[in-house]
């Protein structure tokens, strides 16, 4: 199966003028497929989409760390640097739209298109089989499943970049705790503030504080953790907390 899973990827690759691989801005390292890359080579435009859910403070270190690379910032949700990205490919024939489940992609490909729209869904991985989309400015656009390489099926990583439905993950609580981490890192202030906890209490004391103040109580007084980790999960997938 992941034999064929790469030839598969290899001959989209192959049939394309263009390749764009969308990343999620949270996590742009965390989302890019290293073996695709290689293989669009000069093809290749990273599209680092859902720029309205992250801070002004991240976005200026993207374009520090991506200056060398050919990308455009966007937000496929606001429309926003969508014109900049169509200008890139404009009249290039057939542009392949690859990425992790969730980055965005349907969304992005229906701010390209020009009537026909690709199914876009809030679950994660909705994006069954390939389409062929007719493209503004003369191209043609190639909707292809949520592409999750085998050997980064790491519910930690997928949980955070949005590839797994906070609901279905095995163990949120590991999720969500290490994305407390993540935020007493980088934007302590921004997280406190916003769930009304102390960020100077571990990971998961916090993650227990937060259930506790959303009154997420098992029958014995006991917090759910689980659905205190879902909850903290979805506003991070929706964007009401901001790296």
């Amino acid at each position: 199966m992941k034999h064929g899973f790469w030839m598969a990827a290899k001959k989209i690759v192959k049939d394309a003028d263009i390749v764009l691989e969308v990343l999620d801005a949270r996590f742009p390292n965390a989302t890019r497929i290293t073996r695709l890359e290689k293989m669009a080579k000069e093809k290749l435009i990273l599209v680092i989409n859902k720029a309205d859910l992250v801070s002004q403070k991240t976005l200026d270190k993207i374009r520090v760390e991506f200056k060398n690379s050919k990308y455009v910032l966007v937000s496929s949700k606001n429309s926003e640097n969508i014109g900049e990205l169509i200008k890139l490919i404009k009249n290039k024939g057939k542009v392949a739209v690859i990425g992790y489940p969730n980055t965005g992609k349907s969304t992005l490909i229906n701010k390209l298109s020009s009537g026909g729209k690709a199914k876009t869904s809030s679950e994660s991985g909705y994006t069954k089989g390939k389409q062929l989309i007719s493209g503004k400015n003369g191209i043609m656009l190639m909707d292809t499943p949520g592409i999750v390489p085998f050997e980064d099926r790491d519910e930690i990583r997928l949980g955070l970049v949005s590839g797994i439905s906070p609901s279905k993950l095995k163990d949120p609580d590991l999720v969500a705790t290490k994305l407390i981490y993540i935020f007493k890192k980088n934007n302590s202030l921004e997280f406190g503030k916003y769930y009304g906890v102390d960020m100077s209490l571990d990971s998961y004391s916090i993650l227990l504080e937060i259930g506790k103040k959303r009154h997420m109580l098992l029958k014995k007084g006991e917090i759910d953790e689980r659905r205190a980790a879902v909850s903290v999960l979805e506003d991070w997938h929706n964007g009401k907390i901001k790296l």
